[in-house]
């Protein structure tokens, strides 16, 4: 039977595109449910800022009359604007493990980029840095974390037998805290506030946490602006950022370095693992998954280290060893130990270094793919 690709073009066909993978991944341990309803917000113009300046295109793919792949296709016109480029992303991509079935889907959504212009086609991304980016390639073994993608060992050669190429590179590191900092980060620290008058802050409130979103986002993006994949976020995408991760953060996990000046110049963003809060909501935030999400967010004994950016100039300044100390005391006085990194750029060899204290093990690899149309 050929391969049916249809347009997603009401509610009810956005939620049925929404709750594929719930399907596909039945009785899958590794792979995280999504919340039904934050995805309906981030597919939809009329709910996601994203779209005052992007636009988008979902389609699934049906065999013998039943669903059997889904994709979008995305155009951020902010990032065409940054890398003077025609470039068109997919994301939410599943498939079952039939070749005629991945091709149909990326076949449809080439076809879509082409007539608008595009010149390349490179996924799985979300509409920028901070969507879930990059197709699994090792790891398969360990479960995911929210903010990431779970896919089938498959998926990846699905994707390089239609001509794709390897475009970024991502890795997740996984390690255990000391119960105090490295020495090392200790003496960074004292000559870092003795010297460049460093010091730390950290919200006391949500209203300071609201305030410090906005410091966050001006940070990361003077911090990440250099980085390959790097796309522009609006102010509205930022205060709706801001808006709905509010809930998930902690305010001792969350840590801001500023100059003698009170400049911000470092940041780290740290949560509380959601990943068996998310398990346990099954997708649906009401009426008990937020209770599942508020007790992660409270007694959790596993992080995710989210983000984490330096300022140009600050690098070798010791701003970092602030972060990591701050952050190191924090997560030691709750009771965790154990820190997740979400995937960090191959390329992004300083970043990478940070880490080299903690003896980290490389324990997930993700790949994302381009091709000329």
């Amino acid at each position: 039977m050929p391969i049916e690709i249809r347009e997603v073009k009401t509610r009810a066909e956005l939620i049925q595109f929404i709750k594929y993978p719930f399907a596909l991944y039945k009785g899958q341990p590794n792979w995280i449910p999504p919340l039904i309803r934050s995805e309906i917000a981030a597919l939809s113009p009329d709910k996601n800022p994203v779209f005052e300046h992007s636009e988008a295109v979902k389609y699934t793919a049906w065999k013998d009359g039943k669903m059997v792949g889904r994709i979008v296709g995305m155009i951020n016109h902010l990032e065409e604007e940054h890398i003077h480029e025609k470039h068109a992303r997919f994301g939410w991509i599943d498939f079952i493990d039939d070749k005629n079935v991945s091709k149909a889907l990326i076949n449809a959504v080439g076809k879509w980029a082409k007539e608008k212009g595009s010149t390349i086609l490179k996924g799985p991304y979300g509409f920028n840095q901070l969507g879930k980016n990059g197709m699994l390639t090792e790891g398969f073994d360990s479960i995911s974390t929210v903010n990431t993608i779970y896919n089938y060992e498959y998926y990846p050669a699905h994707i390089k037998a239609l001509g794709f190429e390897i475009d970024l590179e991502w890795v997740e590191l996984l390690f255990t805290l000391p119960p105090t900092p490295p020495e090392r980060y200790i003496r960074f620290t004292e000559i870092a506030k003795k010297r460049y008058k460093l010091k730390t802050i950290k919200p006391k409130n949500n209203k300071e946490m609201i305030k410090m979103g906005h410091q966050f986002f001006d940070l990361l993006l003077d911090t990440y602006k250099t980085l390959p994949g790097f796309v522009p976020i609006s102010k509205k995408q930022q205060i709706d950022y801001i808006n709905n991760y509010i809930k998930f953060l902690r305010k001792d996990f969350t840590v801001i370095v500023t100059d003698k000046n009170n400049e911000p110049i470092a940041f780290g963003i740290t949560m509380p693992s959601m990943t068996k809060a998310f398990k346990k909501a099954n997708g649906k935030l009401f009426p008990f998954g937020i209770l599942h999400i508020l007790a992660a967010r409270q007694w959790s004994k596993l992080a995710d280290l989210a983000l984490i950016g330096v300022k140009d100039g600050w690098k070798k300044k010791g701003a970092h060893s602030l972060v990591f100390a701050e952050t190191i005391k924090a997560l030691n006085a709750a009771g965790i130990f154990e820190i997740k990194v979400n995937p960090m750029l191959k390329k992004n060899q300083h970043v990478l270094a940070l880490w080299k204290d903690f003896k980290p093990e490389v324990y997930k690899r993700r790949e994302s793919y381009r091709k000329r149309l």
